[in-house]
């Protein structure tokens, strides 16, 4: 059985090692002690073979003891039959139960108990009392002074206490073992994460004792500082940290080679040491304006890419135009390149709307009006008709929201739709509904909706899917409305809907 394998770590080796010297500590008493102890008087020769048996098997043991055996219960097993069988051998020569060896079995019983199963340590207690009455009864068989039986079974059943309650015993340090391994696994499972969160935060971090003297420093400090700050007093690392500061929660600046550092000093609990976070924002000020300009470069590679083409097809259309005598090439010329021309004004109003986005003024609105008159606008810059497009909106409904932004939100959202819907009626529909505290707007068209491969790219800048698009609409929708505290989603081909605060 598992359950009766003690394991070779912990408590078990430790008990298992102690069982080793204490085996050969008796047997060596024995050996060497016991005829002055009047041992093996009955048959004097035997007793010494026996001891010197004892003594040997019990130092091959402690010699021969496996650092790792697969099954270790069988080894405790193989160490207390030893026991039981030297020291009953020796009690026969020696009087028997008379010889005071009872204590030395329950000795050997209790010690191999602490680290096996109960049923094992109950098998451990039979062979003791087994062995304690057969001892007794080959006595009283030869009639060779046998010992009172009822002394003779009691302590038999004393054999049983003592491997009962130290097995109980050991289950329970097993126990307390397997939670104190557990607990320190945890706690170094905890220590490596927060290594690993220090070595990887950008702020430096001090950890000073009760002294003021520096217990860690981590990885970005240490670089900052060109050295290895533990052990030093806080004063000589960061001129004017000290504890007051610490006390007040303040933070205070410090010049380190050359290095302009804010310090935040705090106590994370009453007495004991204290904490200094350090941030070199120079570096951070550095990234920052590189990422800007990482940024920047990306926002003008785009707007070049989607420039160039419809800017070609301008001055294509105007090159053509020159030698054209024909009146209808030339007006188709001339289409062209207004076209081309809007597509670029239309970029260059998103790239506007990205880089003037002032702060939302928002104002409450009366949904159903302000659409209405919105719809009119739409109506007549896409050249639709009054049918094509569909307006629902519930009554009563009042958003709060910055006019000029929901109005360019919307556009994109109807440009979009024009582009793919057809001519019928209801081709594009715009509904308003309250949806618990927020106010739902859905612009949806019947065109073929959004592409598989672009769904996933919807909102990004510059990633267009439609002939003359700029990419940057959907992008524009969706920036403006988190300004707002609201949201644009795309949810089934294509339909789209914003969700705006509405008026408490």
């Amino acid at each position: 059985m598992r359950g009766s394998e003690p394991s070779v770590a912990g408590m078990a080796g430790t008990v298992g090692r102690l069982g080793d010297l204490l085996r050969v500590a008796v047997a060596g008493v024995l050996l060497v002690g016991g005829r002055q102890m009047s041992l093996g008087e009955e048959w004097p020769a035997a007793f010494l073979w026996l001891s010197v048996g004892y003594f040997g098997a019990a130092v091959a043991l402690a010699v021969l003891r496996p650092t790792r055996l697969r099954r270790a219960g069988a080894w405790v097993t193989a160490a207390v039959l030893l026991d039981v069988a030297a020291l009953t051998g020796v009690m026969v020569v020696s009087g028997g139960f008379r010889s005071g060896l009872v204590p030395f079995l329950y000795l050997a019983v209790g010690g191999a108990s602490l680290v096996v199963s109960r049923r094992l340590a109950a098998f451990y207690a039979a062979l003791v009392a087994l062995a304690l009455l057969g001892e007794n009864l080959w006595r009283a068989w030869l009639g060779a002074g046998a010992s009172d039986a009822f002394l003779v079974g009691l302590s038999g059943a004393g054999a049983f206490a003592v491997a009962l309650a130290a097995q109980a015993l050991g289950e329970r340090l097993r126990r307390v073992e397997a939670s104190m391994r557990a607990q320190q696994e945890t706690l170094a499972w905890q220590r490596e994460i927060n290594d690993r969160i220090l070595r990887e935060l950008r702020d430096g971090v001090l950890v000073i004792d009760d002294a003021d003297v520096v217990r860690y420093a981590s990885q970005p400090l240490r670089s900052w500082l060109g050295r290895e700050p533990v052990g030093e007093r806080i004063e000589e690392v960061l001129p004017g940290v000290d504890r007051l500061l610490a006390r007040s929660g303040g933070e205070r600046w410090v010049t380190v080679q050359g290095r302009r550092l804010r310090c935040r000093a705090t106590v994370p609990y009453r007495g004991g040491g204290w904490l200094v976070f350090v941030s070199d924002l120079e570096e951070l000020s550095r990234e920052f304006e590189r990422s800007k300009l990482a940024s920047l470069g990306a926002l003008v590679g785009g707007v070049a890419h989607e420039v160039r083409n419809p800017l070609a097809a301008v001055v294509q259309a105007l090159e053509l135009l020159r030698g054209e005598d024909d009146a209808a090439a030339r007006e188709t010329l001339c289409a062209l390149a207004l076209d081309n021309a809007e597509r670029i004004e239309r970029l260059v109003e998103d790239v506007l709307a990205i880089g003037r986005r002032r702060q939302p003024q928002p104002e409450t609105l009366d949904l159903e009006a302000w659409l209405r008159r919105w719809r009119r606008e739409a109506l007549a810059r896409f050249g639709r008709d009054e049918d094509e497009v569909v307006l629902e909106v519930d009554e009563s409904l009042r958003v709060r929201v910055d006019p000029p932004h929901l109005r360019h939100i919307l556009d994109n959202l109807i440009d979009n739709a024009a582009q793919f819907a057809s001519r019928r009626a209801g081709a594009i529909r715009v509904r308003a509904w309250a949806g618990g505290p927020r106010v739902c707007v859905e612009v949806c068209d019947d065109g073929p909706g959004v592409a598989p491969q672009a769904r996933e790219r919807l909102f990004e800048p510059f990633a267009s899917f439609r002939p003359g698009g700029t990419g940057l609409g959907l992008y524009v929708a969706r920036t403006l409305a988190q300004a707002n505290q609201a949201e644009v989603e795309w949810v089934d081909k294509g339909c789209f809907r914003v969700w705006l605060p509405r008026e408490q």
